[in-house]
């Protein structure tokens, strides 16, 4: 009789080692589920008494309060026909419904790239005429045509063939004029799209893009004296300036000072040979007067804070956080999550990431944007700090700490509130470069001291958001002067200008030289 064969690993075919083996998966899945459920509630607990804790100092995370109100199409600058189309998306999504549309759009309000690079460095903060010979001649060479080349002194044949060039904008330019009588201006973003950090604002290049050109426009048409038309161009400028105020986001509020950067360059030329009359200064003033950086950036920096939230709400409610963070740089297409569903990790440890991201948030930003300026030393101090907190540890210690998010969010925030500072402070500088100039006009020569410009001009004259302290002012031996801030750095350069790329370093300086001639 044949003995049978022996089985290979015997215990697998016992009832005692698959009972064992069940056992020590249903502890292990338990255990699982106890550790998830522990670090869940450790962590929404910790969440929301920080959160409770701020609310009772006036912290608010609630994004909708910052969404400005819908207002009649009728009254909202925005829902111009040339510009409604921006937000005319296809239902659910953020894909233009027709982007041929689209793209006529941005062929009208964009320049050749060569161009825009020009008219992007801001003469008038070296004391520079924007150089309309160089602008004319490379247009003629991106349409490779030698046709209107100029030389050197040809300003105003320059002048006139840029005008010639820009004709064809005049009925989009009206059509803005008209539009900018409406009481409102709201662009159609959706605010309820998720995640927040995606929300797409298409507008913001073509606002720029049409401050490029109006630029080019006023500049050449006070080329050649044409000052009226000139201030109609800067009037619309200012406008389109102001068209994304109240938008809670900080992009926002670093376009409106790049154009109000582009607005300033008119300004200068116009002053610096003397072309504006009193009343035009006037107007000038009074929409300079309407600027306040500080206040809006104060608002932007408290909503950007809210959109942690949504972030944080994705990151819960996917199964794989990597791959939201993919869907977070694709605003097109909507993140299908569930802020009440599952993830692989516990959801407390997103809890404890969302407090340390407040809490980091709060510790760089709260408080630093004061009514009366910046003190730049607090700035770079907490901005360090945090800094330092989040590099230092190295990427598995924050991991561990849960302050990873954190690292990804917050240093795109430095040097917000600088460029805030450096664009309140441009806008001073040129109110009160108006106002030297409406005092000369009066009084037949520059005063002595800016004191002087009150009260018929100030009722107080402004000061440097820097630290709150006074504006730097000296006659010129060549009748006129130099205006300038001392800069981030609070050192006093003597009117040297900061470089174009780096405004830490150098003074914030409004001036004239003998190449401010056309």
């Amino acid at each position: 009789m044949q003995t049978p064969k022996r089985l290979p690993f015997p215990w697998l075919f016992r009832w005692k080692f698959w009972r064992v083996l069940l056992l020590l998966a249903a502890s292990l899945v338990t255990l699982a589920a106890l550790f998830h459920a522990e670090e869940n509630w450790r962590g929404k607990r910790a969440w929301e008494d920080y959160k409770a804790q701020m609310e009772a100092r006036g912290v608010n995370f609630d994004f909708a309060k910052y969404v400005p109100p819908p207002v009649p199409d009728d009254q909202n600058f925005a829902m111009t026909p040339l510009l409604a189309p921006l937000f005319d998306f296809n239902p659910g999504t953020q894909h233009e419904r027709d982007t041929n549309g689209m793209e006529k759009i941005h062929q009208a309000m964009q320049l050749p790239t060569p161009i825009q690079t020009i008219l992007n460095k801001s003469g008038w903060t070296v004391g520079k005429p924007l150089d309309l010979i160089r602008v004319v001649n490379e247009f003629e060479a991106t349409n490779r045509s030698a046709s209107f080349r100029f030389a050197p002194g040809q300003t105003q044949e320059a002048a006139r063939a840029i005008l010639e060039k820009l004709e064809p904008m005049e009925p989009i330019f009206a059509e803005l004029r008209s539009a900018s009588r409406r009481p409102y201006s709201r662009f159609n973003i959706d605010y309820g799209w998720e995640p927040k950090f995606s929300i797409v604002l298409p507008h913001l290049a073509e606002i720029k893009g049409l401050c490029v050109k109006l630029e080019l426009r006023a500049c050449a048409e006070l080329a050649l004296g044409q000052t009226e038309p000139g201030l109609q161009d800067l009037e619309l400028m200012f406008y389109l300036t102001g068209s994304i105020r109240g938008e809670p986001f900080m992009i926002s509020q670093l376009v409106r000072a790049s154009c109000l950067n582009l607005a300033l360059q008119p300004v200068w030329e116009g002053l610096a040979h003397h072309q504006w009359s009193e009343q035009q200064l006037e107007v000038v003033e009074r929409n300079l007067r309407k600027l306040d950086f500080l206040d809006d950036a104060a608002r932007a920096l408290a909503a950007e804070r809210c959109f942690g939230d949504s972030f944080f709400a994705g990151l819960m409610g996917v199964a794989n956080p990597l791959r939201f963070l993919d869907s977070v740089g694709n605003p097109t297409e909507s993140v299908d999550f569930d802020p009440g569903g599952a993830s692989t990790f516990p959801r407390g440890w997103f809890y404890f990431e969302e407090l340390n991201y407040h809490r980091m948030y709060g510790e760089e930003f709260n408080g630093v944007i004061q009514t009366n300026g910046i003190d730049p030393a607090v700035a770079d101090q907490r901005s360090a700090a945090v800094t330092d907190e989040l590099q230092r540890p190295g990427v598995l210690q924050n991991v561990l700490h849960h302050r990873w998010v954190s690292t990804i969010l917050l240093p795109s925030l430095n040097g917000f509130e600088r460029r805030m500072a450096h664009a309140q402070d441009n806008a001073n500088l040129a109110l009160m470069a108006c106002s030297l100039e409406r005092y000369r006009l009066a009084n037949g020569r520059l005063p002595e001291t800016l004191d002087a410009l009150a009260p018929q001009f100030f009722a107080a004259v402004p000061d440097d958001v820097i630290m709150g302290e006074s504006f730097i002012y000296r006659r010129t031996d060549d009748g006129q002067f130099v205006l300038y801030s001392v800069g981030w750095d609070k050192k006093d350069d003597n009117g040297v200008p900061a470089k174009e790329r780096d405004d830490t370093h150098g003074d914030w300086v409004w001036k004239y030289s003998a190449t401010s001639e056309h």
